[in-house]
């Protein structure tokens, strides 16, 4: 329990609240906040709106597991350029949190799309597969025959090829998104867990250390009164 804390042990959990502040810190510093989302890509249009909606700020469990799953599910969707806006969009009408829900769609940028993508699409094609659905797997015969229907001008099959793979990779993002989303919940829950926990303690100990300050200081205050001389009486 909190309030059995030993002596010798006050100075560990105050420690280690603090170093969970430092890991707190340090993690929203990468994270649009209320002071500074104006900054960020396609959130500078929307950011005294933004502000003005405290759920989209809020880290309870609710607002931070709405956008862990939301958010890896979106940032493993074909739609790079345009993934913040989306975000935007749905931390509102989930009233998740934005941080998280835009922190997360760092994870595919222009480095990491191509591999996050691709194996995507084999997801969604193994997934297709299990259902009787055939779908060839993308390799270096289609992109040649992509590139030489993109010379030939022939607009409509490579428009059916871009929906198709569209199609597929959105598939295998929103089942790969929601397995990563479902790891991160569970990570956050025990963190959230172990917070609660250390602060809790953190809690109790500056109490105690406050009681023991104030009677320290009511003990003196006595003994300062009692060594005073006792006042003669009046003539």
């Amino acid at each position: 329990m909190p309030d059995e804390i030993p002596e010798h042990e006050e100075s560990l959990w105050i420690e280690r609240h603090q170093r969970h502040l430092r890991w707190a810190r340090r993690l929203l510093k990468y994270m649009p906040r209320r002071s500074n989302v104006h900054r960020y890509p396609g959130l500078s249009w929307a950011g005294s709106f933004a502000r003005k909606r405290m759920y989209l700020w809020s880290f309870r469990y609710r607002e931070v597991a709405l956008a862990l799953y939301a958010g890896c599910i979106v940032a493993f969707l074909p739609i790079l350029g345009v993934q913040i806006p989306v975000a935007l969009a749905l931390a509102l009408l989930l009233r998740a949190n934005l941080p998280v829900f835009v922190g997360l769609q760092f994870i595919t940028n222009w480095v990491t799309a191509v591999p996050i993508y691709y194996a995507c699409y084999d997801v969604g094609r193994i997934v297709l597969k299990l259902f009787g659905a055939h779908v060839e797997a993308l390799g270096k015969e289609q992109l040649h025959r992509f590139i030489e229907q993109a010379a030939a001008q022939d607009w409509a099959a490579n428009g059916g090829m871009l929906l198709r793979v569209f199609l597929v990779t959105s598939l295998g993002g929103a089942i790969l998104g929601s397995f990563v989303g479902t790891v991160l919940d569970r990570i956050y829950s025990v963190m959230l867990w172990r917070g609660k926990v250390v602060w809790g303690k953190a809690r109790v100990i500056r109490d105690r250390r406050r009681a023991r300050i104030e009677a320290a200081r009511k003990a003196k205050e006595a003994a300062a009164t009692e060594a005073q001389p006792p006042t003669p009486p009046l003539a």
